[in-house]
């Protein structure tokens, strides 16, 4: 059989593996869907995660005998896939399993999304284990947890280029939150920590938490954002 690449319009020729760890999440965005998080899910077993992990790398390194671009990109979601108990011993024996037995054969980037309500240590642990995090900030959470949340930000911005792990900020705009939101950004911006504001619903419905209305000076300040960042762009 002679070698193929398949083609992904994000990101080339990477192959990539999209692991849903499961529903648990210790966040009930009212936008969230039923189908995508509860608090109620029972947890997946270590055991469980390294027959996966063992299973998906072998599969992968099977597809890659066939391919000319060997690079591959496994990105970890849910819920949240940190307030699982195994979740860092997994990410341990994932790496370790992957460096022991496949890291010559080909390139494999592991990485996490999360709403980055997590400790100190625990975020350490993730950036010695990913090579990328998506950090989704939520409004409607715990005031405590968005503290915590801004913290876990700024550590994977100042720790993460030597734990050779980026990071990348989705800033949820809640239409009830918009302000909050705003500030945010101006956190990130005195910070130099670079971040996407993102709408919440793509097509308008105001029957729906799924799909935010936004006023017209809250749109505004979208297209504005949105131009001086094209503008920033063009002048680099």
């Amino acid at each position: 059989m002679s070698s193929f690449d398949t083609v992904d319009l994000l990101d080339g020729n990477v192959f990539q593996v999209t692991w849903d760890i499961g529903r648990r999440c210790n966040y009930d965005c009212s936008y969230c869907p039923a189908h995508r998080h509860d608090n109620f899910s029972p947890h997946a077993t270590l055991e469980e995660l390294i027959k996966n992990a063992d299973f998906m790398l072998e599969y992968v390194n099977l597809y890659m005998t066939y391919r000319d671009y060997k690079r591959a990109s496994v990105s970890f979601t849910g819920g949240e896939p940190t307030v699982n108990p195994n979740f860092i011993a997994f990410a341990k024996y994932l790496k370790e399993a992957y460096d022991t037995k496949y890291k010559d054969k080909y390139e494999c980037n592991f990485a996490l999304t999360s709403n980055g309500a997590m400790s100190k240590k625990m975020a350490q642990q993730v950036m010695e284990n990913f090579g990328h995090i998506t950090v989704s900030y939520h409004a409607e959470a715990d005031d405590t947890l968005k503290k915590q949340v801004r913290d876990r930000m700024v550590q994977f911005h100042t720790d993460g280029p030597s734990n050779k792990c980026s990071i990348s900020i989705n800033v949820m705009f809640h239409a009830a939150y918009f302000d909050e939101c705003v500030e945010l950004c101006e956190f990130l911006d005195d910070n130099n920590i670079k971040y996407v504001p993102r709408i919440i619903g793509e097509e308008p419905d105001s029957k729906s938490n799924f799909a935010h209305q936004y006023t017209e000076e809250q749109l505004q300040w979208m297209k504005d954002y949105w131009a001086n960042n094209t503008k920033k762009v063009q002048e680099a």
